[in-house]
């Protein structure tokens, strides 16, 4: 008689949940265990969607609904390869697949990059929305002006929340602490900073016009004067071209500096050499492209690299880049030799990079699972995993895990908390927060 698969998922971001559901509708009588670092489930859904985004977070119902199936086990506040060897979990399962993401910030590996007020992208999104490793980032929002480092999506989301009107920030799920900080921005000038041309801007024309179209924003292009012909016509992507249509557009319309709107400066062609200070940031200098070329130094208080994302490695995990994306074949993770790792896959940021939406990850996760499923075979008429009750592992280890009815417990919670407050959700910070406050709903 074949076995019932046990499947692992570790991360339960948007990868981990579609690649669940992909198993849980094609195995009837598997059963997966769903891993997750953090004591609340969703991942980029609930840290790395901007705030002001509540639309996109919506997602999040379906994936707790895919949690609650009854062939399918949450272990949140969980780290493979601290609390629970990736070895053990393969030898308790009869495929792993790898979804982790890509949390860690990249660097620009440029002088003062340590410097206080200099952040990642990473650190400073997970800031304000609330993560465990980061809600102590404390950053001052006091000073006069930002620079950006970055031209996609998400240089475009801080932008936007280091500009957005306190109102509307208020009324968002950015916990308590972070919208304090934001309440004290002195912020009037934004400097978003692209190495590339007009032409290779890699954000939406949606999220600029978000941004663009705030009533106490202005846009400003303070290279225009160099721009040739060529530069505003060609361009890399459709959204690349909208977006030139409208500088365009706008680039001769007055402007009335009494009117009390903050600036945010688009610079192209300027990579940045440094940041500059003597214990604290001062601004940050560039290499500028255009025109006749010359060195800038722009002031700025602060400064938030939007660079790119890398993976943190999973001790036992083979196969990584330098960025830590598993080398992989359709999904099916590869040693360093290129070989095929038995009953080892990957799904998510962790396979092909920080790329795409959230929906992106279906197609992904569809693939990684179509990739395990094809395998599968093969892997039942294997040795048995060990008969392994991981709930029971841990709690032996003394560490405390969190099950879909203790997420729905403190999902309930956030949700009262801020429905207090006139806000979506307020969130708890830490795994110690979520413990305390797990205590005091539980039923008796």
């Amino acid at each position: 008689m074949t076995p019932a698969p046990v499947i692992s998922i570790v991360g339960a971001g948007p990868a981990g949940f579609y690649v669940a559901e992909a198993l849980l509708q094609a195995l009837p009588g598997g059963r997966l265990h769903l891993f997750e670092r953090a004591a609340a489930p969703h991942g980029l859904v609930r840290y790395g969607v901007a705030p002001d985004h509540q639309k996109l977070k919506q997602v999040a119902a379906v994936f707790d609904g895919i949690a609650g199936h009854a062939r399918l086990q949450l272990h949140a506040g969980v780290e493979i390869g601290r609390d629970l060897a990736l070895d053990a979990l393969r030898a308790g399962s009869h495929a792993v697949v790898l979804t982790h993401g890509a949390a860690l910030g990249r660097r620009l590996g440029i002088a003062g990059e340590s410097l206080p007020q200099v952040f990642s992208a990473a650190a400073f999104v997970g800031w304000y929305n609330g993560h465990a490793e980061h809600a102590g980032l404390a950053p001052d929002l006091a000073v006069d002006s930002a620079a950006i480092v970055g031209h996609g999506n998400v240089a475009l989301d801080v932008c936007r929340l280091l500009v957005r009107s306190f109102d509307d920030l208020a009324v968002s799920d950015i916990p308590q602490p972070m919208l304090q900080a934001f309440r004290q921005r002195g912020i009037r000038e934004v400097h978003l900073l692209g190495r590339g041309g007009p032409g290779s801007m890699k954000f939406t024309f949606k999220e600029f016009r978000q941004l663009a179209d705030l009533p106490n924003v202005r846009i400003r292009l303070p290279q225009a004067d160099s721009f040739t012909e060529a530069m505003w016509e060609q361009a890399d992507s459709p959204d690349a071209r909208r977006v030139l249509q409208w500088l365009r557009a706008q680039r001769d319309v007055p402007v009335d500096a009494t009117d009390g709107r903050l600036t945010v400066n688009l610079w192209f062609h300027a990579t940045p050499t440094a940041f500059v200070g003597a214990g604290t940031l001062r601004g940050v200098r560039l290499r500028s492209g255009l025109g006749a070329g010359q060195d800038v130094e722009i002031a700025c208080g602060i400064a938030v690299t939007c660079v790119g994302f890398a993976s943190r490695a999973i001790p036992g995990a083979p196969g990584c880049n330098a960025a830590g994306h598993l080398h992989h074949r359709a999904g099916q993770v590869l040693d360093e030799a290129g070989h095929a790792v038995p009953g080892l896959f990957v799904a998510g940021w962790a396979k092909r990079g920080p790329s795409g939406i959230i929906g992106t990850n279906r197609a992904c996760g569809d693939e990684t699972a179509a990739t395990l499923l094809a395998t599968l075979p093969a892997l039942l008429q294997g040795p048995p995993p060990q008969a392994t009750d991981f709930g029971a592992l841990l709690q032996s280890r003394g560490i405390a895990t969190f099950g879909h009815a203790s997420w729905c417990l403190l999902d309930a919670h956030e949700r009262a908390q801020g429905a207090a407050l006139g806000k979506p959700r307020e969130k708890l910070l830490s795994l110690d927060d979520a413990l305390r406050t797990l205590a005091t709903l539980a039923p008796a």
